[in-house]
């Protein structure tokens, strides 16, 4: 329902009805994730069908998102693929490299390949802060850095999800091409977690300021779907390293993570509260699709690790929830929200309003199928090695 067929292209919305929403423009993270997602499935079941979408993914995203100039992906275009905001984050830099590098794993692509590369030492050039660790958050089209548009509540320099992105996307980079370069920035991202950005609490800092002190206002909230993605998010780059010190001491930390957010996020009916803020005082109950996708791989990973029953048993828990609450079963896809009783949202609420997603849209700029398909792709995976590891 989301492809333009007539058009190769994509709509940048679709309704809880399935039927596209004129008018709406498209975004980058829609387009990359809908590459990096097809692109998996198709690697994972083989089916042209999947690499044809994934294929048109890339040829939106290249013709429409890149620019031709200065480098780099815009952040939307409207629906005739013009210029809508000509914004360059690096959270959407992240996630455009992340998707070419599946998409390379699907079709072993010197092209792609290149791009990936140049891509690197352009993302290395203009985004990485030459005076403090981490990189910075937004640009101008010609890659002057921006105060606004950042992704933080008061444009705090710098942010956890943009980093966390980016090293999901390092990693990914350092397998498909294992440049000591790259290993260089993954482990320089992996080690601003384990000593910036973990706090002793367990729980993730959400915003910094330039030399990656959390600013005075992050500190009173924990994000429970970032804390739970990262943990296994940060194992995998560790594994990629293959280092032994460092992943030892990053599973022990995202165990530990995994615990924080058992105890105050993990609801009794196995939904992920979306967070909490001022110091605890105060959660915020509702469930969103992508927290329910991340706290599945996230106990997987858990479980793996330690063999712990109880994090299979929060896997099982977690999975119950989404197929009763969760899943639209009679139109597809997952609704973007539920109360904490599991009832979906099908208006935006006018007193608690998603920063990024609407509720009446199954498709939209940010809601896309990357968490639920990769978490669905990343069980599969998981449970068949556990499986397999038993016989």
């Amino acid at each position: 329902y989301a492809i333009d067929r007539p058009n190769d292209d994509f709509y940048g919305a679709v309704d809880l009805e399935n039927r596209p929403v004129p008018g709406v423009n498209k975004s980058c993270v829609l387009i990359a994730r809908i590459l990096w997602t097809f692109a998996a499935a198709a690697r994972l079941e083989g089916r042209a069908d999947y690499a044809a979408v994934a294929d048109s993914a890339y040829r939106v995203l290249l013709s429409q998102f890149w620019d031709r100039a200065h480098g780099g992906f815009f952040m939307a275009v409207t629906p005739a693929g013009q210029i809508a905001d000509a914004t360059k984050h690096t959270y959407m830099q992240a996630f455009g490299s992340y998707a070419l590098c599946q998409y390379f794993r699907l079709n072993g692509s010197a092209e792609v390949l290149t791009l990936i590369r140049d891509s690197f030492a352009l993302f290395e050039a203009k985004t990485k802060d030459p005076n403090h660790p981490g990189y910075l958050e937004a640009f101008t089209p010609d890659w002057q850095p921006s105060a606004e548009n950042r992704m933080a509540d008061n444009n705090e320099p710098k942010s956890m999800n943009t980093h966390l992105h980016l090293l999901e996307a390092y990693a990914s980079l350092y397998e498909v091409w294992p440049d000591p370069a790259v290993a260089t920035r993954l482990r320089e991202l992996l080690l601003i977690f384990l000593d910036k950005i973990i706090r002793p609490s367990g729980h993730l800092g959400i915003f910094f300021d330039d030399a990656f002190n959390e600013t005075e206002p992050s500190r009173g909230i924990c994000s429970f779907g970032h804390d739970i993605e990262a943990t296994w998010l940060l194992c995998e780059a560790a594994e990629a390293l293959a280092d032994e010190a460092l992943l030892a001491r990053t599973r022990g930390l995202a165990i530990k993570m995994l615990d924080a957010v058992e105890r105050v996020g993990f609801d009794k009916d196995g939904g992920l509260f979306l967070e909490s803020y001022r110091h605890g005082s105060h959660v915020r109950t509702n469930k969103h699709w992508w927290l329910q996708a991340e706290t599945l791989v996230g106990f997987m990973n858990g479980f793996e690790l330690t063999g712990q029953p109880r994090y299979w048993d929060n896997v099982r828990l977690s999975w119950q929830f989404i197929d009763q609450h969760v899943i639209d079963h009679e139109r597809g896809e997952w609704f973007t929200k539920v109360n904490r009783l599991g009832v979906p949202f099908l208006v935006e609420p006018a007193g608690d309003p998603s920063p990024y997603y609407r509720n009446d849209w199954k498709v939209d700029p940010w809601k896309c199928p990357y968490h639920n398909g990769r978490a669905c792709m990343e069980m599969i995976r998981r449970i068949d090695a556990v499986l397999a590891a038993q016989l």
